[in-house]
């Protein structure tokens, strides 16, 4: 790769990291190019000759946003020190979780927003969810029938109490919420 290659593919990585936090923190409908390449301290007019569209650049950044949370999610279960169901339960219901989604779950962040969207970002977040629930039914007993069943409920009950955390403007109930649904999901997915 040329310099000029060079430069290209680290200003497309900084676009794309810039609209990850862009869109975690404030939603996919409501960032536009220009404000994505700001961020990314690029002018506006570089953006088409990076990507195709700005569903281009969403497609993207989710994919990037969802692979950085499946390590960040590994790298905060293994500093628990416990077994892998409550250690993810412990990662993912936590305050700090709530009250930063720019860094937290892309799934948390944008699941309405993807609902609303188009087909190539619903089509990214089917096949993440797919995955979520794999590494989910991973920390599940193996000989258990209803182990994928158990994933799809245990992640959708994951995303729902964080995001009710979030909506409530009681910092006990919030936080209640978080710990009800560790409590409850423990018991739930034995």
């Amino acid at each position: 790769m040329g310099h000029s290659q060079a430069q290209k593919q680290a200003n497309h990585d900084r676009i794309v990291e810039a609209a990850v936090g862009l869109f975690r923190e404030r939603g996919l409908g409501g960032i536009g190019v220009a404000e994505v390449m700001r961020a990314a301290g690029l002018t506006h007019g570089g953006f088409y000759s990076h990507f195709e569209s700005r569903d281009a650049l969403v497609a993207e950044a989710l994919a990037k946003a969802f692979a950085v949370d499946e390590r960040r999610l590994e790298k905060a279960m293994a500093k628990t020190g416990k077994p892998a169901k409550p250690a993810m339960l412990e990662a993912y219901l936590t305050p700090i979780h709530r009250d930063n989604p720019a860094i937290g779950c892309t799934a948390a962040a944008l699941v309405a927003d993807i609902a609303r969207g188009g087909a190539q970002a619903r089509a990214i977040f089917t096949e993440q969810m797919r995955r979520y629930a794999d590494r989910v039914a991973a920390v599940l007993p193996k000989d258990s029938p209803t182990a994928q069943a158990d994933a799809l409920f245990a992640f959708s009950a994951l995303v729902g109490a964080l995001l009710i955390a979030r909506a409530v403007d009681d910092p006990a109930l919030s936080d209640a919420v978080l710990e009800s649904a560790r409590r409850n999901l423990t018991k739930a997915i034995a």
